[in-house]
C-alpha cells in the first residue's frame, strides 16, 4: 500500500468517504488499520501546528489591516461629507437668480401666507405630539422650534459585520436629526415604540449599500463612533429613504449657512457703527485686538476632523498647543478666546468619552491587538489626570488577555504538559503585562497591579486544582506539577514580584487532601494485603525483573541486594514489598510538595501508615511472618528516619515516637574524625 502523505489529501476531487473505503480495503488487519490511523493522526498535527506558526508569523500583518480598514471608514466618512457639501452648494448655484428680481405681495396674499403659515405650524405641532404619545421615553420633539417630520417607517437592522438580522426598528427622520426606537412586544395604552437613540442631522452621514448575498436595499448610517446598516422592503423604499436624508442634510447646509450670514451682517453693522463720526471720544472703540491665526481660527472644525480620522495623539498636540497660544499676552483678551476655550474642552470631553469607550472590555473588544495597542489611548488620558480609569481599564484588558490566552491551551496529552503549557502561558501572560503597566503609569499604582495579578493566579489556581488534584491522578504526577508551577514562579520573581507565597497557599488545602486520600488508600488496602498475603518469597522470574526492581527500590532509597536468593527470589512477602513502596513514595514525594510549615501533614501520614502496620503484624504467629515484621522494624524504619532527617534537617518526632514504643533503638549517624577543610588554603 502506498505511504500517506499530504499530497493524498490535496487533489481537488479528494472524497473522505471514498478514501477512507479504499483504505479500509487495502489494510489487512485491524492492526495496519490502526498504524495508517497514527499516520493520518500524525499529518493532521503537523497540519495543525504548521496553520499556528503561520497565524503567529503573520499576526503583524492581521493588526495592520485591520487597522488600514478603520482608516478606510474614517476616509470613507469623511468623503461622504465632502460630497454631501458640493451637492448642496451646486444645488444653491443651480437655483440662484441671475437678475435678482424681487416679487410684491399683495395684502391679501400676505394675509393667506399668514393663515397658511399659522395651519402648518398647527399640523407640525399635531404630529410631534403624535410621535412623542407613541414613543415611550421620547425626547422633547417641542424643543426645537423649527423641526418637522421628513419621513418615517419600518427597518430592518442589519449587522455591520456578520450581515445577520438583528431587530426590527421604527426610524423617524427630522430635519435636525434621526430618531431610532423600537416595537414593544408586550406594550399596554398607546404606546408603541421604545425610544434608544438619536443622531443629530450634522454628525451623520448616509452611504449606499451595494446588494450581496441575503443582504439587499440596504444603506449604511455612520454616525461616529457607530455604524449602523439598514434593510428595507423594495427599492423604492430605499430611494425614498435616500431622497430623504439628501433634504434633510441640504436644510441643514443651508440653515447654516444663513445663520453664518446673519452673523456676518450683524457684525458688519456693528463695525459701521463703532466708525461712525458721530460717536463721542467715551464711545471711541478701544485699541485694535491682534486678529486670531487661520490655524486658531479653524481648530474646532480641524479637531472634528482628527476625531474621526482616530488621530487621537494629534487631536491632543492640537488642543494643547491652542490652549496655550490662547493663554498667550497677545490674546488673553480676544474676545473670542472665552468661546473656543469652552469647545476645546467640549472636544475633549469628547475625546475621553472615546478613549474610555476604545479601552472598554464590553465594547466589542478583541485580544488580536495585544496589550501594544491600549498604549495611546492610555497616554493620553494620563495627560488629562485620567490615571485611575485608565489603569483600571487596563488592567481588564489584561484580565481578557490572560484568560483568553489561557484558554487557547488545549487539554492534550499528559496532565503534566497541560500544566507546564498554561503556567508558561500566564507567567509569560504576567510578565508582558508587568512591563507594559510600568511603562504607562507612575509607581504609586504599582499596589494596583499587585492586587490584580493576585487575583488572576487564584483564578488560575482554582482551575488548575479542579483538573490535577483528582482521585485519578497518581501522587507523582501531583509532586511534577506542583514542582512546575512553582518553578515558573521562581522565574518570574526576576521582574520584581514574588508570588510563591501566594501560590503556596492556594495549594496548602488541596495538598494536604490528596496526602490524606492517599494515606486513607494504603491504610484501607492494607488489611486485605496482609489477609491475603501467603507469606512467602517472592518470585520475579527472571534475573532482569529481579534486577528491574532492586533499581526500582534504590531509587526510592533503600538497596535489598541481601534480600535476593537464587537470583529471581526476593525474601520479602508481597505484602511487605508493597508496604514498603507505598510508606517510601508517600515520605519521598510528600517531603518535595510541602512546604515547611505543612512537614506535620506528612509526618501523621507516615506515622498513620506505620502504625496501622504494625499492629496488624503484631499478633501474628507465622515465623516468616515474623521476619517481615522484624525488616519493618529493623530495616525500613531506621532507614526513613535516616533519609527524613537528610532532606528536612531534622528528626521526624512522631515516627520516631513509634519506633521507641516498639523497642527499636535508632543509632545516631556515624560522625568522621578527619577534619574537612572548607578551602585550599591550608594543604
Amino acid at each position: 500500500m502506498a505511504d500517506i502523505n499530504m499530497e493524498n489529501f490535496a487533489v481537488p476531487d479528494f472524497v473522505p468517504e471514498r478514501y477512507v473505503k479504499e483504505l479500509a480495503r487495502s489494510c489487512v488487519g485491524g492492526e495496519e488499520l490502526q498504524q495508517q490511523k497514527v499516520k493520518i493522526e500524525g499529518l493532521a498535527e503537523e497540519t495543525a501546528s504548521a496553520l499556528k506558526r503561520n497565524v503567529y508569523e503573520n499576526y503583524m500583518q492581521f493588526i495592520e489591516t485591520a487597522t488600514e480598514i478603520s482608516h478606510l471608514e474614517a476616509e470613507m466618512y469623511k468623503l461622504s461629507h465632502l460630497l454631501s457639501d458640493q451637492r448642496t452648494v451646486l444645488t444653491n448655484l443651480s437655483q440662484a437668480s441671475i437678475l435678482g428680481n424681487d416679487n410684491t405681495l399683495s395684502p391679501e396674499s400676505i394675509d393667506n401666507h399668514d393663515l397658511e403659515a399659522e395651519r402648518a405650524e398647527e399640523e407640525r405641532k399635531n404630529k410631534l405630539n403624535l410621535i412623542t404619545e407613541k414613543v415611550e421615553g421620547c425626547m422633547n420633539l417641542l424643543d426645537i422650534s423649527d423641526r418637522i417630520l421628513l419621513h418615517e417607517g419600518d427597518l430592518l437592522e442589519i449587522d455591520a459585520e456578520e450581515n445577520t438580522a438583528l431587530q426590527r426598528m421604527h426610524v423617524y427622520l427630522f430635519n435636525d436629526c434621526l430618531m431610532l426606537t423600537c416595537w414593544i412586544s408586550n406594550r399596554r395604552g398607546p404606546m408603541r415604540y421604545k425610544f434608544l437613540t438619536s443622531y443629530p442631522i450634522s454628525t451623520i452621514a448616509v452611504v449606499n449599500v451595494r446588494d450581496l448575498g441575503t443582504v439587499k436595499q440596504a444603506f449604511k448610517v455612520l454616525a461616529f463612533p457607530d455604524t449602523r446598516v439598514f434593510q428595507c422592503n423594495s427599492l423604492a423604499i430605499k430611494k425614498d429613504w435616500l431622497d430623504k436624508f439628501e433634504s434633510a442634510k441640504k436644510m441643514h447646509i443651508e440653515k447654516e449657512t444663513s445663520n453664518q450670514k446673519k452673523k456676518e451682517s450683524q457684525e458688519k453693522v456693528k463695525a459701521e457703527m463703532l466708525e461712525s463720526p458721530s460717536l463721542s471720544v467715551e464711545e471711541l472703540p478701544s485699541p485694535q485686538i491682534a486678529t486670531l491665526p487661520d490655524w486658531l481660527a479653524d481648530v474646532i472644525e480641524e479637531l472634528d476632523v482628527l476625531i474621526v480620522e482616530r488621530h487621537f495623539q494629534k487631536t491632543y498636540d492640537l488642543m494643547t498647543s491652542a490652549q496655550k497660544t490662547l493663554t498667550t499676552e497677545d490674546f488673553i483678551k480676544h474676545p473670542q478666546r472665552t468661546d473656543i476655550l469652552k469647545k476645546i474642552d467640549q472636544k475633549q470631553k469628547a475625546l475621553t468619552e472615546i478613549l474610555l469607550k476604545e479601552l472598554d472590555v464590553t465594547q466589542n473588544w478583541s485580544p488580536r491587538g495585544g496589550l501594544r495597542s491600549s498604549r495611546y489611548p492610555i497616554q493620553i488620558l494620563n495627560k488629562f489626570n485620567m490615571t485611575s480609569q485608565a489603569c483600571e481599564l487596563f488592567l481588564d484588558i489584561c484580565s481578557q488577555t490572560v484568560k483568553a490566552h489561557v484558554k487557547g491551551v488545549q487539554l492534550e496529552g499528559s496532565i503534566l504538559s497541560y500544566v507546564k503549557q498554561v503556567g508558561d502561558v500566564f507567567f509569560c501572560s504576567l510578565s508582558d503585562a508587568l512591563t507594559e503597566f510600568t511603562m504607562l503609569f507612575p509607581k504609586n499604582k504599582i499596589s494596583s497591579f499587585v492586587v490584580w495579578a493576585s487575583l488572576q493566579l487564584r483564578i488560575l489556581m482554582s482551575q488548575i486544582v479542579k483538573q490535577i488534584f483528582t482521585p485519578q491522578c497518581a501522587l507523582e504526577t501531583l509532586l511534577n506539577c506542583v514542582q512546575s508551577l512553582r518553578d515558573q514562579c521562581t522565574l518570574f520573581c526576576e521582574f520584581g514580584l514574588d508570588f510563591r507565597f501566594q501560590l503556596n497557599s492556594y495549594l496548602r488545602t488541596p495538598i494536604k487532601r490528596a496526602l490524606q486520600e492517599y494515606r486513607d488508600k494504603i491504610v484501607d488496602s492494607m488489611k486485605a494485603k496482609v489477609t491475603e498475603d501467603k507469606w512467602t518469597p517472592v518470585n520475579m522470574h527472571t534475573k532482569a525483573g529481579t534486577n528491574r526492581f532492586l533499581i526500582q527500590m534504590t531509587d526510592m532509597g533503600i538497596n535489598l541486594t541481601k534480600y535476593v536468593i537464587n537470583e529471581t527470589w526476593i525474601d520479602l512477602s508481597s505484602s511487605t514489598i508493597w508496604f514498603t513502596q507505598s510508606v517510601m513514595t508517600v515520605q519521598n514525594i510528600g517531603i518535595k510538595i510541602v512546604t515547611e510549615e505543612m512537614m506535620d501533614v506528612v509526618d501523621i501520614c507516615i506515622f498513620a501508615i506505620f502504625n496501622a502496620r504494625l499492629e496488624l503484624s503484631a499478633g501474628s504467629d507465622s515465623s516468616y511472618s515474623q521476619k517481615n515484621f522484624t525488616f519493618l522494624l529493623e530495616v525500613l524504619i531506621p532507614l526513613m528516619l535516616r533519609l527524613y532527617k537528610e532532606e528536612v534537617g531534622y528528626d521526624n518526632e512522631t515516627l520516631l515516637g513509634l519506633a521507641k514504643e516498639y523497642g527499636v533503638s535508632v543509632a545516631p549517624p556515624k560522625k568522621s574524625n578527619i577534619t574537612k577543610y572548607t578551602s585550599n588554603e591550608y594543604l
